[in-house]
C-alpha cells in the first residue's frame, strides 16, 4: 500500500467527516477509501477512527497520527511547490478565510481573475463569519471587515465598504419613515447576531458617533437573509451596500437615515510576516489588492 496515499485518504475522510465525503473529495469509490483506511490501521496496529452509525470519531491515536500526517503532507506539498516555483511556475495551495456574504458577492470574481492567470494554484476558501485565528488555524490569508485588533499580522486595505440603513417601501408605508436615530426604539429592527457589540447601530449625530441600542424583532447570523427579510417588509436593516444596493435597484429596498450614516467600513487582507513568502502567496496578495483597487477604488 502507498503510505502517502493512505495518509491523504485518512486526512480526507477526517476533514470530510465521513468515508463517503472523503471518497468524493478524492474521486475514489467508498469501498476503496474504506479499504485504504482499514489497511492503514492494520499496518499501524492501532484504531484511528471510531465508527458509529451517525459519524466518525478520531481515537486518541488517530488524533496524534492525523497531526503528524498532516504536517508531513503539507511539508511535501510545500517542497514540491517550491521546486516548481524555482522553475518559474506558480503552483501549490493557498488557504484563505473570508466573511460569508463578502466572499460570495465580492471575493469570488477576484479569485476567478486570479485563477485564470495561475491555474496551477489550488485555492482552499473557507467562508464563515466568525473571526478565525490565522496562525492557529493554518490560514495563509484572512479577509476582515471593520476595525482591526492590534496584532503582529500585516494588514492591506482592499476597499472601503459603504453602510446604509434599508427598509422596504411597504414597511415605511405601514410604520412610517424614521427621521432620526432616536426613533429606532419605535421601529422594528433586524439584528445581525454576530455583531460583536450587540444589538446597536452607530450613527453620526452632531458630528460625533453615537450608539443607539434597540430590541430586535428578529436576529439572524446571515446578512443576505436579513437583507431579504427587510425586502419583505419585516423591518429595518443596517447592512453593507453590496447586500442592499441590488435590492434598491429592484425597488425592494430604499435608504433610510442616510444623513446620519457613519463612515464606510474598511475591508482588509491579513497575513503573517514571513522571511520567505511563497510565490503563489505573493501573487494572490498582489492580485487581490490590484483587483479591488481597480474595481472598487
Amino acid at each position: 500500500m502507498d503510505r502517502l496515499q493512505a495518509m491523504q485518504t485518512f486526512r480526507a475522510v477526517v476533514e470530510a467527516g465521513s468515508f463517503a465525503g472523503g471518497a468524493r473529495r478524492l474521486g475514489l469509490s467508498n469501498a476503496m477509501v474504506s479499504k485504504q483506511v482499514a489497511r492503514l490501521e492494520e499496518q499501524l496496529g492501532v484504531r484511528l477512527l471510531a465508527r458509529t452509525t451517525r459519524r466518525l470519531h478520531l481515537t486518541a491515536e488517530g488524533e496524534r497520527y492525523l497531526r503528524g500526517a498532516a504536517r508531513l503532507l503539507d511539508e511535501l506539498q510545500e517542497l514540491e511547490a517550491g521546486l516548481g516555483e524555482q522553475r518559474g511556475e506558480i503552483r501549490g495551495k493557498v488557504r484563505l478565510s473570508a466573511p460569508l456574504d463578502f466572499g460570495v458577492r465580492e471575493l469570488m470574481p477576484a479569485l476567478q481573475a486570479f485563477e485564470q492567470k495561475h491555474p496551477a494554484v489550488r485555492l482552499e476558501v473557507v467562508l464563515e463569519d466568525r473571526r478565525v485565528d490565522l496562525l492557529a488555524e493554518d490560514f495563509d490569508l484572512v479577509v476582515r471587515i471593520g476595525e482591526l485588533e492590534d496584532s503582529s499580522l500585516i494588514a492591506r486595505r482592499l476597499m472601503t465598504m459603504p453602510m446604509h440603513v434599508y427598509a422596504s417601501p411597504g414597511y415605511l408605508a405601514r410604520y412610517g419613515t424614521p427621521g432620526h436615530p432616536d426613533e429606532l426604539r419605535s421601529h422594528r429592527c433586524l439584528h445581525y447576531s454576530l455583531q460583536r457589540d450587540g444589538p446597536c447601530w452607530t450613527f453620526l449625530v452632531d458630528g460625533k458617533p453615537q450608539r443607539y441600542r434597540f430590541q430586535p424583532v428578529m436576529t439572524c447570523n446571515n446578512g443576505r437573509a436579513l437583507a431579504e427579510a427587510a425586502s419583505r417588509g419585516m423591518g429595518l436593516v443596517y447592512k453593507p451596500a453590496f447586500l442592499g444596493e441590488p435590492e434598491v435597484a429592484r425597488g425592494r429596498l430604499v435608504h433610510v437615515l442616510d444623513d446620519f450614516v457613519t463612515r464606510p467600513l474598511g475591508v482588509y487582507l491579513l497575513y503573517a510576516e514571513r522571511d520567505l513568502m511563497p510565490a503563489r502567496l505573493q501573487a494572490l496578495i498582489h492580485a487581490l489588492c490590484e483587483y479591488f483597487a481597480e474595481e472598487k477604488g
